[in-house]
């Protein structure tokens, strides 16, 4: 017998935009406020604690990517497991800018 793992979709919680006519996301608009400019295409909204329904600011990160996201969730997927990483000096800044701003965190 082969047992998987179920993969639960995130949710996010959205708004209607009345000078767009469209939903945006409530993490990317908290997130391009508090910038004060609107996000470029190619950034992404992370969830420091992993609740995507958590939108306090203290509660977001600004990546430049994708790229740049998938590699902060792998090494804090390892750190997780107790996997030694080829870098930990890399999650120096994250680890203590928790008490920080959202403007720390544009990389």
């Amino acid at each position: 017998m082969v047992m998987s793992r179920q993969r639960t979709q995130k949710r996010y919680a959205a708004v209607w935009d009345k000078a767009t006519g469209r939903s945006i996301r409530v993490h990317r608009r908290v997130a391009a406020e508090l910038l004060g400019r609107p996000l470029l295409p190619g950034e992404v909204v992370h969830h420091v604690d992993g609740n995507s329904l958590n939108n306090t600011p203290e509660n977001l990160l600004v990546l430049r990517s994708q790229r740049h996201h998938a590699s902060l969730e792998q090494y804090l997927r390892r750190a997780r497991l107790g996997q030694p990483t080829l870098f930990p000096d890399l999650l120096e800044a994250y680890r203590q800018g928790k008490a920080g701003t959202l403007f720390q965190f544009v990389q």
